[in-house]
């Protein structure tokens, strides 16, 4: 295992990108390490290791940027429970991991949509994000919540306001439109919500005005 990890951070190194890594810290994203590898390079290095839960597991413990994106390549799916999931998804550093783990990792779990749908409602910023990219994920690929699910969704982007942080109320907006394509039905649904909503109201303002064009552009082309 160490020999393992002693390799894979001396190919970290050889693709060590410094313009890259110093212009994410200069965005606020300051990790411990960061080589400023491309994703196109981590997956590469990925394709060369077996996964291995244990060596995953190892490669998400270090403050490095690029371990911890490895690791979603590396973590078997059919080897991390609901707990192990929770973990990570505490863990995460900022919203880039997120993104990876729910492309990677999350999505191919069976119980992504449950996960997906307690961490929408979490008061922590990061599990809120990757709850919205998971569900994101998740309606790609039509694998859409069931009805309590649908309504916990909706519910938790009634409940933001113009203070929530942007990448989270974007990520909820791009649930809401995904939902809405389901099926006429759901749309109309979502639609009869949002419409009685003033722009006064607590919720933020933008996504009700949104929600409204979509909702008149789904009906005017059926």
């Amino acid at each position: 295992m160490e020999e393992t990890l002693r390799e894979i951070k001396k190919r970290f190194r050889m693709a060590m990108n410094g313009i890259v890594s110093t212009s994410m810290r200069e965005k606020g994203m300051d990790y411990r390490i960061n080589f400023g590898l491309t994703l196109p390079l981590i997956r590469n290095i990925a394709e060369s290791y077996t996964p291995n839960a244990e060596l995953a597991q190892y490669l998400w413990k270090e403050q490095i940027r690029e371990s911890k994106m490895l690791a979603t390549w590396l973590y078997p799916a059919n080897e991390m429970n609901p707990d192990k999931a929770q973990q990570w998804a505490e863990e995460i550093p900022y919203p880039e991991i997120a993104d990876i783990c729910c492309m990677n990792l999350f999505i191919k779990l069976p119980f992504a949509i449950q996960k997906a749908s307690e961490w929408v409602t979490s008061d922590k910023d990061i599990l809120r994000y990757t709850g919205y990219q998971l569900f994101n994920r998740l309606m790609m690929q039509n694998r859409y919540p069931d009805k309590a699910g649908e309504e916990k969704l909706i519910s938790s982007v009634l409940n933001q306001d113009d203070r929530e942080i942007s990448s989270i109320r974007i990520a909820a907006l791009n649930c809401i439109k995904r939902l809405m394509h389901r099926d006429l039905q759901t749309a109309k649904h979502i639609a009869d919500i949002f419409r009685h909503i003033s722009a006064c109201a607590i919720m933020c303002s933008s996504i009700v005005i949104t929600i409204r064009r979509l909702y008149h552009s789904l009906f005017r082309n059926k």
